[in-house]
């Protein structure tokens, strides 16, 4: 079952994906798979699949699977912790508005700001563009 999608400043490979995945959920990182499709997904007790549109920043996007057993903590406390142990910021859904264009952005401290993206770029480029708050620091290109 989903968890949550993420998508990160800058591409990070598998194997740090793994080890950040599993230091986020307490559990050992052989129980982590990273696959780059869906229909790879096998039994592991997590499992993120990753899609890379681009170099640009935010196009590396990671969607997290867990199995309904597995607890699951707060998706922004987790995902403060992932984003610190990734060492760079990530881009989530704002589920607290009807604007698909609103996201939260977790810096690389895990501190969690309201930003927008543009939405010409990602409705026509599938790219994460920030305008608004939180852009100075964010290195994300225009």
């Amino acid at each position: 079952m989903i968890w949550f999608d993420a998508s990160l400043e800058s591409p990070a490979d598998d194997g740090l994906l793994q080890r950040c995945i599993a230091a986020m959920l307490n559990i050992s990182s052989e129980n982590v798979d990273v696959v780059h499709s869906i229909s790879d997904i096998k039994d592991a007790l997590a499992t993120c699949v990753v899609e890379a549109h681009s170099a640009e920043s935010y196009s590396q996007l990671i969607t997290l699977y867990l199995p309904e057993a597995l607890p699951r903590p707060d998706v922004p406390e987790a995902a403060a912790r992932l984003a610190r142990t990734l060492d760079r910021s990530l881009l989530l859904a704002n589920d607290e508005t009807a604007n698909p264009y609103s996201f939260i952005r977790v810096s690389n401290t895990g501190q969690c700001s309201v930003v927008l993206v543009d939405p010409d770029e990602l409705d026509e480029n599938d790219r994460y563009v920030i305008r608004g708050p939180g852009r100075e620091n964010d290195g994300a290109s225009t």
